[in-house]
């Protein structure tokens, strides 16, 4: 362990004292200094609501009024609020990380590592995280496996976005952004009383800018654009105190250029390729190598390309759920029935050049239902407790196509003419059904007022259905036919997955204001299926990954309500992770299949404190230390085809340390009115942006500044914001992919985005 992290972990042991020695601290230091108090948020992390600082687990939430004033409007820039979240992107599709769990594979085969939810129904891929934040009343993020009370696919953690309901009270807002890139967001809400009991509330937004990515080539053809819209109408219904019904339906659609397939930027191609070692260490030859690309020099800039074909992309979800609760006097009852149609197909040039070379594309759909069903004890007895059933039903499709254009000179590696060689195409069509089917429980038994228990168990089983055809044949409309125009052969596999998760759990209260807690549980990614049987099985898919984790807390609260300390420390344990494994078939061909054979451990540390210093002034630090590593995990090495055991090695996006210091200060003015500078500032130690973890991924150490100035009118009846995120300029990796013929693409978080605000809210 180096120097400079037996630093960070003896920093985080100083602050570990600090929270366990609440009690002391919270009763010396001076009480009432302040009238400010930190509002503590209500979640519902647990299927139930009740405060964040009771909630006997590794919990973030975040409201509304914090993701505005951050300028966060979807889950890109979610992880500079929460300890422990990393944000990884390619393509269209979200690659989140937790606590050691990455997000490797996006296709409608496998499953997401961490689950992400809407008014708690989830959603199927990771591309639909992307949707844009409007009207929310807070995020939770849950780090570690949910294994019990969220179940398949919350192995690595949860994400949940909680809209406003609609209410009582007539109440609405708008606001207008314009920023760099010439961008343009408006979002606006209503809340309206429609009689005694009947609410409704409205949210819209769009947001549309210019193409973060410049395309020196073909200037009409640049990246990383946005043209967005979403709307969503809620009903509330309350008949009586005992009763309410909600009904949501959402709409959200994206356009334009889009940030490619995959990968966005081409940077070159490993420099030496003599061997693995030579690889693993090799800098970057910024040369094209694909083919068609003409070996061409490749720019360095990570925010400019020159590519001739203009990509596309259409995103579009619909959502309808329903949300009905209960209050049957012992018990709460809830059902929540979700439907969304997704879809989303993109774009991007194939040879990543400015040749008129060929073309790619990914269409994704899915069409889910989901219904669950629970009761929540609401008693004052010692034992409090939750059960319910889940059942969801899947239908996902997976579309790619890969176009040549052209025949390719091999000398110059540059296209000769418009008319591809036949079968140089290859167009491939994955189809995967889901019926998912849950049952669980958790309860707490109080053994004193300060001593509590909890179990908790969950049984799911999976029912997948898999088919896969593809063509050599370019065809418009796509047909799957056979270089000799027969019907392409489709094959077909079924696989049942079950599995039973469990928690074990113990809290104490040192004091009302002061919870330490310690808990074990499980969790697991469902199963999914390679792209064809192999020799070995004779069948295609692989089992669930699975995750033991164990976790010790802290939750505090110092100063009278004016400081809170929360505090995890946590190892997590992964095993059976997929592994390529190499097989010899027919006369010495080799194939290669994903199979359940790699480990990983992650040990660290989370913090997340603010602290009210004064009526003015606000502070807040989040930190996390993680040490995340590989265990035997044997794959193929993409540009020489080696094997490589990545055992020791640091898994992609966990970076050592992390540290987010914010401040706000409010300045009241003589009138009513006030004036609040902010700013906000994350740095992270260097990490490696692919699993292989080649020189050439890794990330260096890099901070981030974000600055805000906000005027706000008497009696907050307007305010106008100026604002600049990530004025350092950092250009920072959040992904890194190997393409054929070993080009190195990669994707680049937004550069520096500034701008002025203006709203209102009555």
């Amino acid at each position: 362990m180096s120097m400079s992290l037996n630093l960070k972990w003896a920093l985080s042991g100083g602050v570990a004292a600090l929270a366990l020695g609440a009690p002391a601290f919270a009763q010396e230091e001076g009480q009432g200094e302040t009238e400010r108090k930190l509002g503590v948020i209500t979640v519902t992390s647990e299927k139930r609501a009740e405060s964040i600082q009771d909630v006997p687990l590794s919990v973030t939430a975040v409201s509304g009024e914090t993701l505005g004033a951050a300028g966060i409007v979807d889950l890109s820039t979610l992880d500079k609020l929460a300890p422990g979240l990393q944000f990884g992107q390619s393509g269209t599709d979200a690659r989140p990380a937790i606590r050691g769990a990455r997000t490797e594979n996006v296709s409608v085969q496998q499953d997401p590592i961490v689950s992400f939810y809407v008014d708690g129904v989830y959603r199927s891929l990771t591309s639909q995280a992307l949707a844009s934040m409007v009207d929310v009343d807070r995020v939770e993020v849950l780090r570690g496996p949910q294994g019990t009370l969220y179940g398949r696919n919350a192995f690595g953690g949860a994400v949940n976005v909680i809209s406003n309901a609609p209410s009582a009270e007539p109440e609405y807002g708008a606001s207008i952004l314009y920023g760099n890139y010439d961008r343009v967001r408006v979002e606006g809400y209503g809340n309206v009383p429609l009689t005694d009991d009947l609410f409704l509330r409205v949210a819209i937004s769009t947001d549309t800018h210019d193409p973060i990515i410049e395309n020196s080539f073909n200037p009409e053809a640049g990246l990383r654009d946005k043209d967005e819209q979403y709307v969503r109408a809620s009903l509330r219904w309350e008949p009586t105190d005992a009763l309410d019904l909600t009904l949501r339906a959402s709409r959200w659609q994206q356009g334009g250029l889009g940030n490619s397939e995959f990968g966005a930027k081409l940077m070159g191609r490993a420099l030496n390729r003599t061997s693995l070692a030579a690889v693993l260490t090799s800098p970057i030859a910024r040369v094209n190598p694909r083919v068609g690309g003409g070996n061409v020099a490749v720019l360095a800039d990570p925010y400019t390309i020159d590519y001739d074909y203009a990509p596309v992309l259409d995103t579009a979800q619909d959502s309808v759920d329903a949300e009905l609760n209960y209050d049957l006097g012992w018990a709460n009852f809830k059902a929540l029935i979700g439907y969304a149609d997704f879809s989303t197909f993109r774009t991007a040039d194939t040879d990543l050049s400015r040749f008129a070379s060929g073309f790619a594309g990914q269409q994704d759909e899915v069409e889910s239902w989901s219904q669950e069903v629970q009761l929540a004890s609401n008693t004052d007895g010692p034992l409090e407790w939750t059960t319910g059933a889940y059942f969801l039903q899947e239908k996902k499709t997976g579309l790619f196509i890969f176009d040549r254009l052209f025949t390719t000179d091999p000398l110059t590696n540059r296209p000769t003419s418009t008319v591809a060689p036949v079968g140089s195409d290859f167009n491939s069509l994955a189809k995967v059904d889901v019926d998912s089917y849950a049952v669980y429980g958790q309860a707490t038994y109080s053994l004193t007022d300060a001593l509590r228990l909890t179990a908790g168990l969950r049984y799911t089983e999976d029912e997948k259905g898999f088919s896969r055809v593809t063509t050599g044949q370019n065809t418009t409309p796509i047909t799957f036919l056979t270089n000799a125009g027969a019907p392409a052969t489709v094959f077909e596999d079924s696989a049942t997955f079950d599995k039973t998760t469990w928690k074990l759990g113990g809290e104490y209260d040192l004091t009302e204001d002061n919870l330490l807690y310690v808990s074990a549980s499980t969790g697991f990614q469902s199963g999914g299926f390679n792209n064809a049987a192999d020799s070995v099985t004779g069948g295609a898919s692989f089992a669930p990954q699975e995750v033991q984790a164990y976790e010790f807390g802290s939750k505090n609260v110092f100063l009278d309500g004016n400081m809170i300390v929360n505090l995890a420390i946590f190892q997590n344990e992964y095993e059976d992770l997929l592994a390529n494994e190499f097989v010899t078939v027919g006369a010495g061909t080799v194939v290669t299949i994903s199979t359940n054979a790699g480990e990983a451990k992650a040990t660290g540390i989370e913090i997340d404190a603010s602290w009210a210093a004064s009526d003015a002034l606000l502070l807040s630090a989040k930190a996390s230390f993680q040490n995340a590593e590989f265990g035997q995990y044997v794959i193929a090495e993409p540009i020489t085809g080696a094997q490589i055991n990545l055992d020791g090695r640091q898994v992609a996006l966990m970076p050592e340390f992390t540290l987010n210091l914010g401040g706000t200060y409010d300045i009241a003015l003589s009138s009513g009115a006030r004036i609040t500078p902010s700013a906000n500032l994350y740095y992270s130690s260097d990490y490696v942006s692919n699993d292989v973890g080649y020189e050439f991924s890794r990330q260096d150490a890099f901070s981030k500044l974000d600055l805000r100035l906000t005027y706000n009118a008497p009696g907050d009846a307007w305010y106008a914001e100026i604002f600049g995120d990530n004025i350092t300029d950092e250009a920072t990796i959040n992904r890194t992919v190997i393409f054929g013929q070993g080009a190195i693409v990669q994707n680049f978080a937004n550069p520096s985005m500034y701008g002025v605000r203006l709203g209102f809210k009555r």
